[in-house]
C-alpha cells in the first residue's frame, strides 16, 4: 500500500507524462519485444471475452424467446421439465397425457378473474407432406385449439389464422412453417394452394413468420400446423407417438402461483385424485426454464474465467520476464536518472506504466478479435451476438491488474538500484 500511496504523490500526473513519454520511446525501439509481450496478453483476454460473451450471447438468445411469450405461462404436460437433481422418468411414464376434454373443463370452469386465455395442442411425427413440385418427410405436425397463436407468440406473416368455424369443425386448412414453404414452393407464393399430407389434400391459408435458429421456446419453421378437429384424421390425443399439452396464460396483474394453485385444483379434481395421492400430471411454468439460467450460466462463466486465468498467468509471466530484461538493459539510464535527482517513484512508475501499456494493449487486441468474430458470426448464421460493455471493461480491468502484479517486481528492482553502481553497468 505504501508503494502506490507514493505513486500518488503530488507530482504525480507530471511523472505519469514523463513516465508515458519514456517507455512509449523504449516501445517503439523494441518493437518485437513489445509484440511478443502483448501476444500473451492478448490470449488470455481473448479467452476469457469470447467465452464469457458467448455464453452471454447464449443467455440473451434464450431469454429473448422466454420473455417473448411473457411469464404468465403454464403448460399442464405429462412430463415435468427437467432442471438439476434427479429425473425420476420412470415415476411419470405411466402418466395420462393431457386429453381435450381436460382443456375444455379448465376453459369452462377455471376462475376468469385469473385466467386470460387457454388452449390446447399436441404433436406427432414422421409425416408426408407434398406439393405439385416437392414432396418432405419427417414433417412435424402441430394440431392446435383455443387461443394458441395468442399464447404461444406464433406470428403469421402471410395469410391468417384459423377461424372459429375450420378450429372447431375440422375443416382441411394448415398453416405452414416458413422453411416448409420455401421448400414445397421453391419460393412461390403458397396461400391457397392444395398440398397433400399424408394422402390428404389441404388447402394453405397462412404463413409462420421465420423463427431462424434461435434457441429456447418451441421451434416453428419445419411444422405444420393443423385445426385441432381435423388433425385427429391423421392421429388422436392420449395415443402412442403423441404429445399433448395444455396451455394457459394468466392475466398479467396476477401472482402466477395463484394461477398454479386454480390449474392444479382443477386437474385434481378432473383425475378424482384423493388428499393423499400425488399429481400424475406436471405443471411446467417458463419460469422454471427463465430461473435455471442463472446457475448453469454461473457454472459456464466460472469456467471460462479459469481457462482465461491460465492463459493469463502465461502472459503475465511472460510480462515479468520482458519487464526484468527491460530493467538490465535500461540500468545505465536508470542510473542517470536518479543522478539528476528522479526519485523512486518516479523510477517505478516507468516499469509499471510499460507493463500495464502492453496489457492494456493486449486487451484491446483480444476483444477487437472477438467483436471481429462475433459480427462475422452474426452475419453468416441466425444465432445472434449481444456484446457487453460490462465484460469488456472486466478483460481490461483484469489486464491493468495482471500488468500491476507483473511489472511490480522489475519496477521495484529498478527503484532501488544504487546510481553511481547503475552508471557504471
Amino acid at each position: 500500500m505504501l508503494i502506490f500511496a507514493q505513486l500518488l504523490s503530488v507530482n504525480f500526473f507530471t511523472h505519469i507524462r514523463e513516465a508515458v513519454l519514456l517507455t512509449s520511446n523504449f516501445l517503439r525501439a523494441n518493437k518485437l519485444r513489445s509484440f511478443l509481450s502483448v501476444l500473451g496478453i492478448t490470449i488470455g483476454i481473448f479467452c476469457i471475452v469470447a467465452i464469457l460473451t458467448a455464453t452471454h450471447s447464449l443467455e440473451q438468445n434464450i431469454r429473448s424467446n422466454v420473455d417473448k411469450m411473457g411469464d404468465k405461462i403454464v403448460y399442464i404436460q405429462k412430463w415435468p421439465w427437467g432442471f438439476g437433481g434427479s429425473y425420476q422418468w420412470w415415476d411419470y411414464m405411466n402418466r395420462p397425457e393431457a386429453s381435450i376434454q381436460e382443456y375444455k373443463r379448465i376453459a369452462d370452469e377455471g376462475n376468469q378473474d385469473l385466467i386470460k386465455q387457454t388452449a390446447f395442442f399436441y404433436e406427432f411425427g414422421n409425416n408426408t407432406v407434398k406439393s405439385k413440385i416437392e414432396e418432405i418427410s419427417g414433417v412435424k405436425v402441430t394440431a392446435v385449439i383455443g387461443d394458441f397463436f395468442e399464447i404461444n407468440q406464433w406470428d403469421i406473416i402471410y395469410g391468417r389464422s384459423f377461424t372459429s368455424f375450420e378450429n372447431n369443425k375440422g375443416k382441411n386448412v394448415a398453416i405452414l412453417g416458413y422453411n416448409i414453404a420455401l421448400n414445397l414452393y421453391h419460393g412461390d407464393n403458397p396461400l391457397g394452394r392444395e398440398i397433400k399430407l399424408n394422402g390428404s389434400k389441404i388447402t394453405v391459408i397462412g404463413i409462420l413468420e421465420k423463427q431462424g435458429n434461435s434457441i429456447g421456446g418451441q421451434q416453428y419453421d419445419d411444422v405444420i400446423v393443423l385445426p385441432g378437429a381435423y388433425a385427429t384424421r391423421f392421429a388422436k390425443p392420449n395415443t402412442r407417438g403423441v404429445s399433448s399439452s395444455i396451455v394457459i396464460k394468466g392475466k398479467e396483474e396476477i401472482d402466477l402461483k395463484q394461477v398454479d394453485v386454480e390449474v392444479t385444483r382443477i386437474m385434481r379434481s378432473i383425475r378424482k385424485l384423493k388428499p393423499k395421492d400425488k399429481d400424475n400430471f406436471a405443471i411446467n411454468k417458463l419460469t422454471m426454464f427463465s430461473e435455471s439460467l442463472n446457475q448453469t450460466f454461473g457454472v459456464i462463466d466460472l469456467v471460462a474465467v479459469i481457462i482465461g486465468i491460465f492463459s493469463l498467468l502465461v502472459g503475465g509471466f511472460g510480462i515479468a520476464n520482458i519487464m526484468f530484461v527491460s530493467v538490465k538493459e535500461r540500468t545505465p539510464v536508470i542510473g542517470l536518472q536518479k543522478s539528476l535527482g528522479a526519485k523512486r517513484n518516479f523510477i517505478m512508475s516507468q516499469f509499471l506504466i510499460e507493463a500495464i501499456f502492453l496489457c492494456i494493449v493486449g486487451a484491446l487486441v483480444g476483444i477487437v478479435i472477438v467483436i471481429g468474430l462475433g459480427l462475422l458470426a452474426s452475419k453468416f448464421s441466425d444465432f445472434k451476438i449481444f456484446f457487453s460493455m460490462s465484460i469488456f471493461l472486466s478483460g481490461i480491468g483484469i489486464s491493468v491488474f495482471i500488468g500491476l502484479v507483473a511489472g511490480l517486481a522489475p519496477a521495484r528492482k529498478a527503484a532501488r538500484m544504487d546510481p553511481v553502481v547503475a552508471i557504471r553497468k
